[in-house]
């Protein structure tokens, strides 16, 4: 049996404060405790990569591998499988220089190869880039595209739910046109994006699952609005609309149309605690004879800097997702989390993430719950290279209709060169 962390050891790992001195020496310029700034978003001049320049461009890359270790591959409670891995992930980033308009273009890919069970291996990509227009300081329009190369994990309940034991592939792209404008005090945003999702069939022994007939494209439309009360202190109103459509006639029932309205704030209240909230209310109506889904819409996030080392990060999010699965077709999914991290060393960075991962279907009436914790260590070596180490414990606490609740660890080491 996997003997969990407990919570208050998890967090004591990432809060450990260095004496006073150091920290001093380790935080010694105005931009180290600017008013908003992150253990993530500190720059760091010793070790933050310094890129390339070309011209009015900067060229931005990575390329990271390492081996791992996965104690459950297919997430069961009996005959449980486990293997080892190596990981390679690479991005390019080129992006304009401008003090005006901007363009940019990148490409990314992300690898696994296990050393026993090559059927589930992956190799996921995107490449894709943007164009902005500035009008002025305050308007601008902005278009974008991407194409992915992505899948659904074999461990997703919705996978699982499938009856189907190996990688999900599929391709997407995903058009987009932004702009925005302020009036003095009042923003206004409007975005629009179309996106395509071409599931592949996928087979084993033998036998083949039509995954292809749940390939859909969907279209959403949003408009946001802000009202600034001073500086860093705004309020917030969104309103979206969402239309899906199935390309393939046997799935035309899935059909549907999504609307919600959301307010909140967006408040930093005194420099050690920032955050932003949404709440409202979202339904999606379908085509066919399925039950009309609704309830709470909920996007936030909450900052807190206890001190100038430490950040803590809170959020939550509720939203309706499509499923791949012949019995069901959306479910509404709720994420909630905390991530703490501690600059322990000028160059040593501690991590410790917890989520929690719900997702309730109406028809069948389910409910599966996951929980998932993390620590990561990163150790800068330089401005080129540096060096991670990551524990997660994976735990589905929750599972109805004859789904399992299983446990998993995986362990992973990871080596990373920038530019």
């Amino acid at each position: 049996m996997v003997k969990r962390f407990p919570s208050w050891a998890i967090l004591g790992l990432a809060v450990t404060v260095v004496p006073f001195g150091e920290a001093f020496a380790q935080l010694g310029t105005v931009q180290d405790v600017a008013r908003g700034v992150t253990v993530n978003t500190r720059p760091r001049t010793d070790y933050d990569p310094l890129g390339v320049r070309l011209g009015g461009f900067r060229l931005d890359g990575a390329v990271e591998t390492g081996p791992g270790w996965d104690s459950n591959l297919f997430g069961r409670r009996q005959n449980v499988v486990s293997d080892g891995f190596v990981d390679e992930l690479a991005n390019v980033n080129l992006r304009s220089d401008w003090t005006t308009h901007a363009v940019g273009a990148s490409v990314t890919s992300d690898n696994r190869q296990y050393f026993k069970s090559g059927g589930q291996d992956y190799n996921d990509w995107s490449v894709g880039g943007f164009g902005r227009y500035d009008f002025s300081v305050d308007a601008n329009v902005q278009a974008q595209y991407r194409h992915y190369r992505d899948h659904l994990d074999v461990r997703s309940f919705d996978v699982q739910a499938a009856g189907i034991i190996q990688p999900v592939p599929y391709d997407s792209d995903e058009f987009q046109v932004s702009g925005q404008q302020r009036f003095n005090r009042v923003g206004v945003l409007a975005i629009a994006s179309y996106r395509t999702f071409q599931f592949e069939d996928t087979t084993f022994a033998g036998v083949r699952n039509p995954v292809s007939q749940n390939s859909f494209n969907t279209a959403v439309g949003a408009v946001g609005t802000s009202y600034s009360l001073s500086p860093g202190r705004m309020l917030n109103f969104i309103a979206r609309v969402q239309d899906i459509k199935y390309t393939n006639a046997v799935s035309r029932d899935r059909d549907s149309f999504t609307w919600e309205a959301l307010g909140g704030f967006e408040y930093d209240f005194d420099g050690v605690w920032q955050g932003r909230i949404n709440v409202g209310w979202r339904q999606r109506q379908y085509s066919g004879p399925i039950k009309t889904l609704e309830g709470p819409a909920v996007e936030g996030s909450l900052t807190w800097a206890p001190t100038q080392l430490t950040t803590v990060r809170f959020n939550v999010a509720r939203t309706i997702e499509e499923s791949i699965r012949n019995d069901a077709v959306s479910f509404q999914r709720t994420q909630a989390g905390v991530v703490v991290d501690h600059e322990y060393l000028r160059n040593i960075i501690l991590t410790a993430d917890t989520r929690l991962d719900r997702r309730e279907y109406e028809s069948p009436n389910q409910r599966a719950t996951l929980s998932l914790t993390t620590l990561q260590a990163r150790y800068l070596l330089n401005r080129n290279m540096q060096l991670i180490g990551s524990y997660s414990y994976i735990h589905r606490i929750e599972a109805t209709a004859g789904f399992v609740e299983y446990s998993r660890n995986v362990l992973q080491v990871r080596l990373r060169f920038a530019l």
